[in-house]
């Protein structure tokens, strides 16, 4: 079964609470805090992830600078592609663009998407007609949580990055399965399909940037298989360290 999303974001909401604390922890204790997030979050989800996920649709949504792929968009043409997808109108698209302006601080474009995609949700809840018995309780309200796997995220960021000359040759061979879509379309439609904390993740996946977050990639790639650190010492892309995990064919150590 695939690997929602949403998983991915509860382990980078925990870092992001580690990571932009005010006071700031000390590093030592931002170390120790961040790894129990992992560790914790993999006592979780563990056997769906060994079992079930796409290992590297999981590597390169945990550590999107990692991967080899170029996605050829930029902040202000993501930003446009966002826009187009929500149907914004002129107020939204300004809160949308206000990362750009002087001063912003730790305003990016990824919060300022979560900010229209939660403002868009409580306009149509405001003013959604609502039948005569409706059950105060069912009120339709933003979801947490989407149906939106990691393994649709890899798929179409890949399709993506096909058709940018400065991926690698590998990149530049996918292509979506089945679907002429462009790349802007197939991204719009994620964005319609995303609740607000993921599209600010999947807005900065793109951009291949979660700072300040810092995901402890050692304590990942242990986790995952006890082999997998030394493959990617080998062989630092993970398709290939992962296609080199499968064929030795060792089960990972259960943690």
């Amino acid at each position: 079964m695939p690997f929602r999303f949403a998983h991915v974001c509860d382990l980078l909401d925990r870092l992001d609470q580690v990571y932009s604390r005010y006071p700031p922890y000390l590093p030592k204790d931002a170390t120790q805090k961040s790894r129990d997030a992992v560790l914790y979050w993999f006592k979780k989800h563990g056997q769906k992830i060994r079992h079930d996920a796409n290992g590297l649709a999981l590597l390169s949504s945990l550590f999107p600078e990692r991967t080899e792929r170029v996605q050829g968009l930029d902040t202000k043409s993501l930003e446009k592609i966002v826009s187009r997808a929500l149907s914004l109108p002129s107020s939204r698209v300004t809160e949308l663009t206000r990362w750009r302006e002087p001063g912003a601080g730790g305003c990016d474009l990824g919060s300022c998407v979560e900010r229209v995609v939660n403002q868009a949700v409580g306009v149509k809840s405001a003013t959604a007609v609502l039948p005569a018995d409706y059950d105060s309780q069912e009120i339709a309200v933003q979801p947490r949580a989407s149906g939106v796997t990691i393994e649709e995220i890899e798929q179409v960021l890949a399709a993506t990055a096909s058709q940018t000359l400065l991926s690698s040759p590998h990149a530049r061979q996918l292509t979506l399965d089945g679907t002429s879509s462009a790349p802007a379309e197939s991204l719009g439609r994620l964005y319609q399909r995303l609740p607000a904390r993921e599209s600010k993740w999947f807005t900065r996946l793109i951009l291949k940037s979660y700072s300040p977050v810092i995901v402890p990639d050692q304590l990942v790639y242990m986790l995952y298989h006890p082999f997998l650190p030394d493959l990617l010492e080998v062989e630092p892309d993970f398709s290939a360290a992962l296609f080199l995990l499968h064929g030795m064919n060792i089960p990972a150590v259960v943690h």
